[in-house]
């Protein structure tokens, strides 16, 4: 069945011409029979294609690129299996009813068909944020820094004074009670900061201390310490920051379906990417 899968696949993307509409060489071969009904190629192919030939086409596109660029590695493989003893250990005897419902026929199809590609895309992420770093450190302004936040004014501006006067920064934040961690974190325009932070972060250029920060409401009080503002001085904690925003994983594989030029000749399948992934749909931005 596996097999099926994937020529019907081949089909999709290898018709030879303009508007054409793939087709399997033996429809009529029995993959399964139940009592009196039998499952054919051509039953299962016409199932594939009404269900969402699109997606499916799109998926197997990735793990094709995948290979190209971010090959399994023996660390992904190791963490992949990771992963997996934790979920068993964690379902226990549900385990395998949990593979069934989504339709993974074991736990090698599971560890390779999913685990694995997850990480495969993550790391595709970081290796496209790599080579696009200069513009997405433009785009998003990461930058490294420390932060506490207090509903108490005065705590704050208590928790400013001792930091200007040679305090500790963590060590501060934790004794005047700051309901964040004080820890170092790369802060970008789509961090959860409050509005007022982020605004205040998008001006600075420098390593500096703000003072306190009040949000909208007045709640909340924050002090930022901005300890690097050049991005390349902390360029592999960036790149894991900036590879974490979930925009950037679409535009990332968006990129690569360009590079390898991306083109699907069969009519149904068109059409349905055109309808519901028509980002991914190369050939047509081309016309």
């Amino acid at each position: 069945m596996k097999k099926l899968v994937l020529l019907a696949l081949g089909a999709l993307l290898l018709a030879g011409c303009s508007d054409a509409r793939a087709s399997l060489k033996d429809p009529k071969t029995a993959v399964f029979s139940v009592g009196n009904q039998t499952l054919t190629k051509g039953d299962m192919y016409n199932f594939m294609l009404a269900r969402d030939a699109g997606y499916f086409t799109i998926n197997e596109a990735k793990k094709v690129i995948f290979e190209k660029e971010v090959p399994v590695t023996d660390e992904m493989r190791s963490e992949a299996e990771e992963t997996l003893n934790t979920y068993k250990t964690m379902l226990g005897d549900s385990f395998a009813s949990y593979l069934q419902s989504y339709g993974f026929a074991d736990e090698e199809e599971y560890l390779n068909n999913s685990l694995l590609v997850s990480l495969q895309s993550q790391e595709l992420t970081k290796v496209y944020v790599n080579e696009k770093f200069s513009d997405l450190v433009s785009r998003y302004s990461p930058k490294k820094i420390r932060i506490m936040q207090f509903t108490d004014e005065a705590t704050a501006n208590q928790a400013l004074e001792q930091v200007k006067n040679g305090a500790n920064f963590e060590e501060t934040a934790t004794s005047l009670g700051s309901s964040v961690s004080a820890a170092e974190t790369i802060a970008t325009t789509q961090s959860s900061y409050a509005t007022n932070v982020l605004s205040t972060l998008s001006v600075i250029t420098d390593p500096t201390l703000t003072d306190v920060i009040a949000d909208d409401n007045g709640a909340n009080f924050y002090i930022v310490q901005v300890i690097a503002t050049d991005a390349e001085s902390f360029k592999e904690e960036a790149v894991d920051t900036l590879a974490s925003i979930s925009a950037l994983s679409s535009e990332a594989s968006i990129f690569y379906f360009e590079k390898y030029n991306f083109t699907v000749y069969d009519k149904t399948i068109y059409d349905q990417l055109e309808s519901n992934y028509a980002d991914y749909l190369i050939q047509a931005k081309s016309k």
